[in-house]
């Protein structure tokens, strides 16, 4: 029998524009605008990064379908200041363990599905480093991990947005725990991780992808038959589950072509964090020329961004019919369950 998911459907109905497209803010990261506020200060403090992501809600939100925030700096703090429509919620540590050839993700502590849902989150985001070609150990924790946090949306009827990223072992090149994009990545380990995930079992709803390609490669916007086929292979690893870009800090014009692929290929739009406004910051703690920089350069590049979407990018239409409770079902409340 068919599961239809009326939760689900209501939460991704909120995430998407009036198109059905998926136009993504992300306020979420952490080390990234730690790192920021190190280059002027010492160190940062709570109200310094709170300040530092209240300014981009401020000014961008109005812009994207759903913000993506996390629950240390984000929430409750900020959620008044979202124009956004749809609420997107971090559950994953922005550390990590790291063991061998391995990388291990957990929640954020005394963070959980549950809590998301409670708030009143309309989708839970995790990211998970993997690599199929990383230690057994890692890989079968991975996979748990994922499979467990599948499971706990299914009960709390809320989406699953799972971020997958590839990462350089120790002794590899660009070897970095921060959050950036892997120089020389091997596109079959993000092809192959995504054709992991998208089995039944993780209950993956909506994937957040990297390019399988080095950005470089999209800087121009001429691309090889190459860089074609791996989007090609990257949208069919999703078994149509519905997919949007990330940006990984990528610059403007490479993230702008980038979507150009990615949409000829089925994607339904963007969850894009520091492609979009981290420049606005170079100027930091100058919060006049940052605000001024937020509400023209990359509120600008957001509308350009929109403009791509709501021309080429996927619709969600037939995905979102096959969520809804069949309309002659006159026992749904008798057999719908709760938690």
């Amino acid at each position: 029998m068919k599961t239809y998911t009326t939760g689900k459907y209501v939460h991704i109905k909120k995430i998407c524009n009036n198109y059905n497209h998926l136009e993504m803010l992300a306020i979420d990261q952490r080390p990234p605008i730690f790192n920021i506020i190190k280059q002027k200060k010492k160190n940062y403090n709570f109200d310094d990064v709170v300040k530092f992501k209240k300014h981009i809600s401020e000014n961008l939100s109005k812009h994207s379908s759903a913000i993506l925030m996390d629950p240390v700096y984000s929430i409750p703090n900020l959620i008044h200041t979202s124009k956004s429509n749809g609420l997107i919620v971090t559950l994953e540590d922005h550390t990590f363990a790291e063991k061998g050839k391995g990388r291990y993700s957990k929640n954020i502590n005394n963070w959980t599905v549950e809590k998301i849902k409670k708030i009143g989150g309309d989708a839970v985001k995790v990211l998970a480093w993997y690599r199929p070609d990383a230690d057994q150990k890692s890989i079968k924790h991975q996979k748990k991990y994922i499979e467990m946090i599948g499971r706990q949306c299914e009960k709390y009827d809320i989406p699953f947005l799972l971020e997958l990223l590839v990462y350089p072992f120790k002794n590899e090149t660009g070897y970095s725990k921060d959050y950036k994009e892997q120089q020389n990545k091997n596109q079959n380990h993000v092809i192959e991780s995504v054709k992991e995930f998208s089995k039944v079992k993780y209950k993956v709803d909506i994937f957040k992808l990297e390019s399988p390609v080095d950005s470089s490669k999209l800087e121009n916007g001429k691309f090889t038959k190459a860089t074609q086929e791996a989007f090609k292979k990257l949208s069919l690893a999703t078994k149509d589950i519905p997919w949007v870009m990330l940006s990984s800090g990528m610059s403007k014009k490479s993230f702008y072509n980038c979507l150009k692929l990615a949409y000829k290929n089925g994607a339904s739009g963007y969850l894009a964090g520091r492609t979009i406004w981290l420049d606005a910051f170079k100027d930091y703690p100058n919060y006049k020329k940052i605000t001024q920089s937020l509400r023209n350069e990359s509120a600008n590049y957001i509308k350009k961004l929109n403009t791509l979407t709501k021309k080429n990018a996927q619709s969600l239409d037939k995905y979102l019919a096959n969520k809804l409770i069949q309309k002659k079902s006159i026992n749904f409340k008798n057999v719908y369950k709760g938690f």
